[in-house]
């Protein structure tokens, strides 16, 4: 859904009062909603479907008294709603940080963080940029605040931990799997909407509430649980499909957002992601992304999709409100957005352990592969030390699988012949044990 042609209910979030149409005015500065972000009355609220305007009748004068710095309630009132309810397109943003239990959060809910505590704030100009097309003012880092060596105790555990963070996005670790406390939507397929005579079918993933596959106006769903994330190579910067961008014609999915990088470039670390998979409409001459007209401007709108159910009428004043050609004829293709995993970062003691993701560390060896056995280090206890998934029991069927997973980043989907352990890291020339005679070096120009 592009803001585009549909002002009036999407702008109950996007900035400001009024804005209605390409008319509206960005530096009136009376447009501005400042009670939107410093309510501290919790008693704000906003028309969802006015451009942005408050409710009819509300007392503003004991509310505009209580104002303060933002909340976590204020920042939430819009970010954790992101995609039309909660936490349904960022995976691990929804209303539960207003108050989440430690093991879900535990910046928000053991330290008792603010959103400003981490995305500092400079003249308005708010610091941290989303995986999508962003306004950006800055980007938010763990490191920011955790250095680059972040385990500190003086340990050998700390020391290969601490290398770790040369490649590994901390959120690997420490954000294992998203969606703890609160579902979200992972498919959605437009070109199901519209069936009148299809009931929705209410979907319950563990302790949640039950949720729909299905809604006339907006087609089929798919939700998930404490979900794995989808790992890749990330150097911090996003290739993007935007508004009037033509993309190449086939079956495969169109990648909306995807993130770049690879496994030799220094500056890239795996990074976990979340992957928002659906089905939009393209038109089938231009190669371009269609922009519906869905929410109707009024009584007499004969083109909002959410009233008629006629995709070529919503098409066609969509597109022409965009200023981008319309050649009638449209065709239903996948698409992927991929969504940085943030938040909801565990306890340490949570966090992902040696044996999660080096099968090789399950044996007999461990680290005394290469160093020497100690007896004021047991290495075995080290490296079989499981991560607690206990908090996930009634969030997640497979429960037991995620516990017994030994290759859970999977090296070969991202590009490593094997288990790092044996084959070599990706800047090393020498791998922390002996190669297999019969394995390949991971840099072939040098020698073995």
């Amino acid at each position: 859904m592009s803001i585009l042609s549909n002002e009036s209910r999407c702008t109950s979030c996007h900035a400001g009062y009024g804005w209605t149409d390409a008319s509206f005015d960005f530096a009136d500065l009376s447009r501005i909603d400042c009670l939107v972000c410093h309510d501290r009355s919790g008693r704000y609220k906003k028309e969802p479907t006015n451009a942005g305007w408050p409710v009819k009748d509300l007392d503003l004068k004991p509310i505009a008294e209580q104002v303060g710095h933002s909340s976590r309630a204020s920042c939430g009132s819009c970010h954790f709603n992101g995609g039309g309810g909660d936490a349904i397109k960022h995976a691990d943003m929804g209303n539960n940080l207003l108050d989440p239990d430690p093991r879900c959060d535990v910046h928000m809910g053991d330290l008792d963080f603010g959103c400003v505590d981490c995305h500092r704030t400079y003249q308005h100009r708010i610091a941290g940029r989303s995986s999508s097309v962003a306004p950006a003012e800055g980007v938010v880092r763990c490191e920011d605040c955790h250095s680059a060596a972040p385990h500190y105790r003086n340990s050998l555990l700390a020391a290969h931990l601490n290398r770790h963070s040369a490649s590994l996005a901390c959120n690997v670790c420490h954000s294992p799997v998203y969606a703890k406390c609160t579902p979200t939507k992972n498919w959605w397929d437009w070109s199901k909407a519209g069936d009148t005579g299809r009931q929705p079918r209410m979907i319950r993933l563990g302790d949640s509430d039950p949720l729909p596959d299905y809604h006339v106006q907006k087609g089929e769903f798919a939700w998930q649980r404490a979900a794995t994330p989808d790992y890749v190579w990330f150097d911090g910067t996003m290739e993007r499909v935007l508004v009037g961008d033509a993309v190449p014609a086939g079956t495969t999915p169109v990648q909306l957002t995807a993130p770049l990088g690879q496994r030799h470039d220094p500056q890239a670390r795996i990074t976990p992601f979340k992957v928002m998979k659906g089905v939009q409409a393209f038109d089938s001459e231009h190669g371009t992304l269609l922009i519906p007209h869905l929410f109707p401007r009024g009584a007499d709108d004969r083109t909002a999709y959410w009233k008629n159910f006629d995709w070529h009428r919503a098409f066609s004043d969509g597109m022409a409100v965009a200023g981008l050609p319309y050649s009638g004829r449209w065709h239903w293709r996948e698409t992927w957005t991929w969504w940085r995993v943030e938040h909801e970062v565990m306890p340490a003691r949570l966090a992902l352990t040696c044996v999660s993701c080096h099968d090789s560390l399950r044996g007999e060896q461990t680290c005394d592969r290469c160093h020497q056995d100690s007896r004021h280090v047991n290495f075995r206890e080290l490296a079989h030390k499981p991560t607690d998934f206990s908090f996930l029991a009634g969030k997640r069927d497979d429960l037991d699988q995620l516990r017994q997973n030994g290759n859970y980043l999977n090296f070969t989907a991202l590009g490593y012949a094997g288990d790092p352990i044996l084959h070599g890291g990706r800047f090393s020339r020498l791998p922390l044990g002996r190669r297999p005679a019969d394995s390949p070096s991971p840099h072939p120009k040098e020698e073995p």
